[in-house]
């Protein structure tokens, strides 16, 4: 009797199973296609053969779609009773939840399996106006050998002052399961909330966690030094004429002007509009220029058709702005920000990406550097070239440029004695452009050249150390005693001085962490330990702020009123959808609460 009960619960549990598994994999489908699940009207039984006329939502539809080719869920479907079918609103928020915690739980385990981790947190307002904070991690994958940076969850804030968000941080991170004694780093942008030196979350958090090393985000640093370099007049006046000429053509009929009049165009043209004038993002600043560049006749000659209709500020706007590009200033300041944002636009690529280091990073900031400071010393070479191609547009645009007037007393402009209109722009916008970058990077990378001192020692260009590198590798390791397998100051540096024959005994040095880490064997553990440390430690907060784009997408002004725990549950599908979740793993996450249908075999 038992065995034909246990027999009869058996088949009865495998049939549950099979029934919710449709229903599982369509839930897990919408999430990582960023479908909206729920419809208008989503409740009560599905009639798979009746034609809707009502919108039942993605979730229904595919659903019904799937069971006309599937008799079993069909029949599971149409079956008696409404209830226990694991298709209600609460059924889906609790399938999307566990989802969530599958994915969350494989994350953590990798985090906690290579035991040193970076945190990463940016803050933005969602639609419904809260303020999210988008929680990443960074660590070096084990098995695989490649760095990753992991989206963990969004989380909710009010209190937006240092201790509040660091609190939050800890607190989710410790709820998340994840081990804080491997906290490595820290990165953040320069908000004086989160960086600040005495009140900021770096400074609660590496009070708590004193390993735990903030490094500000270099894509924010490159940022902030384009937004100080851009002060300088000529240059701040004509990347504002950009932006309102933009603006001024956002207009159906305006906009349609310059459509036709790109179309009507003899020559070849890749741009079809104007792109904003991004504050923050140099990339966008660098299309924007050079689409501009690229539309400039197109441009003038739509302001010149504009500036003669009978709307009096619509064409007054339009003959203001032609008469803002016509100039020489204008036209020189245009090429000369073209000129500086292609040098800098590979260093800003490639500071968002997940793999590089700090290391590599600061190498790529340097040959920046040192391209910008070659311009410097053979300015008059450089400049001629920008002025050749100022003179031939300016003479396609028909006017010429002029040395602008000189008076005895002036404060609206550089008031220098020259001759030729090339010298006065070559002094007034060339030269302290180029001398304002150069300062600006030189002096907003160099907490994170400190960051680095030690771990240089670790690509060696020769055998020999000086006195000052040995002291600043004894620092190190001083500084990471705990992670490392020896404390014996003289065993690491007899393993270092191994390590760097290794090194220079190879016809390719590795450029990076992570290369270096791939060679690095069982004979070298307290230099693997400290280059994984060193690939750990955060280059930019670009992860975090790529969630922001799946959280825009996720939660609409549709879908506004969205609960945080579904709201992370379709953020974790969509963002993570290289990582494999089985819908039986999800089942089995489902069945740890207590079910009316008994799923547990």
């Amino acid at each position: 009797m038992e065995n034909q009960l246990d027999t009869a619960r058996s088949k009865q549990v495998n049939e549950n199973r099979i029934n919710i598994l449709p229903i599982i994999e369509v839930i897990i489908l919408c999430g990582c296609q960023e479908l909206v699940i729920r419809g208008h009207r989503d409740f009560g039984k599905i009639n798979v053969d009746t034609i809707q006329t009502s919108n039942e939502g993605n979730f229904r539809e595919l659903l019904r779609y799937r069971a006309r080719g599937d008799l079993k869920l069909k029949t599971f479907l149409e079956g008696p009773g409404e209830r226990n079918k694991y298709i209600s609103p609460t059924s889906q928020h609790a399938i999307i939840d566990c989802c969530n915690t599958v994915i969350l739980n494989k994350i953590v385990a990798e985090i906690n399996k290579a035991k040193c981790f970076t945190v990463l947190a940016d803050e933005t307002a969602d639609v419904s106006g809260i303020e999210q904070v988008s929680l990443c991690a960074k660590y070096v994958d084990i098995d695989e050998l490649v760095v990753r940076e992991d989206f963990l969850q969004f989380v909710p804030i009010n209190d937006l002052t240092g201790r509040g968000l660091a609190t939050v941080i800890i607190e989710n991170l410790k709820a998340f399961g994840i081990e804080l004694k491997y906290l490595r780093g820290q990165g953040y942008d320069g908000a004086a909330a989160m960086s600040g030196q005495f009140n900021g979350v770096r400074s609660h958090i590496s009070q708590l966690y004193p390993m735990a090393t903030y490094v500000h985000c270099t894509a924010h640093t490159l940022n902030l030094a384009v937004s100080k370099f851009c002060t300088i007049q000529p240059i701040r006046n004509c990347l504002g004429t950009i932006g309102k000429t933009r603006d001024f053509f956002i207009y159906p009929k305006r906009k349609n002007i310059l459509s036709q009049a790109i179309e009507d165009f003899n020559g070849t043209i890749n741009a079809k509009t104007l792109k904003r004038n991004c504050a923050t993002r140099w990339i966008e600043r660098f299309h924007s220029v050079h689409d501009f560049i690229e539309l400039l006749e197109c441009v003038i000659d739509s302001l010149d058709t504009i500036s003669s209709w009978a709307d009096g500020d619509t064409s007054s706007q339009a003959n203001n702005l032609k008469n803002s590009i016509l100039q020489g200033e204008f036209i020189i300041s245009l090429l000369v920000l073209s000129k500086i944002f292609a040098i800098g636009l590979p260093l800003s690529k490639q500071f968002q990406s997940v793999a590089i280091d700090l290391i590599e990073a600061m190498v790529l900031a340097n040959a920046t550097l040192s391209e910008l400071k070659t311009i410097r010393c053979n300015v008059d070479e450089y400049f001629h070239d920008i002025y050749t191609k100022a003179s031939a547009l300016a003479q396609e645009l028909c006017f010429s440029i002029t040395l602008p007037r000189i008076a005895r007393k002036q404060k609206n402009r550089d008031n220098y004695s020259v001759n030729t209109p090339e010298e006065y722009f070559k002094i007034t916008i060339f030269i302290p452009y180029l001398d304002l970058f150069i300062n600006e990077i030189e002096s907003r990378f160099i907490e994170h050249q400190k960051i680095l001192k030690g771990f240089q020692n670790l690509f060696p260009k020769t055998i020999e150390m000086s006195t000052l590198e040995k002291d600043e590798f004894i620092r190190l390791i001083d500084f990471y005693n705990d992670d490392l397998a020896d404390n014996n100051k003289d065993i690491l540096i007899s393993e270092l001085k191994l390590w760097q024959r290794k090194i220079l005994a190879l016809d390719k040095q590795p450029t990076n962490a992570m290369d270096a880490l791939i060679i690095c064997n069982d004979m070298y553990p307290n230099i693997y330990k400290l280059l994984q440390i060193l690939a750990t430690l955060p280059v930019s907060t670009a992860s975090s702020e790529r969630s922001f784009s799946s959280l825009k997408r996720i939660k609409t002004y549709l879908r506004n009123t969205m609960s945080e725990k579904r709201l992370n549950g379709l953020a974790m599908l969509s963002i993570h959808r290289s990582i494999s979740v089985d819908a039986k793993e999800v089942l089995d996450e489902l069945s740890t609460n207590k079910r009316r249908v008994d799923f547990i075999l």
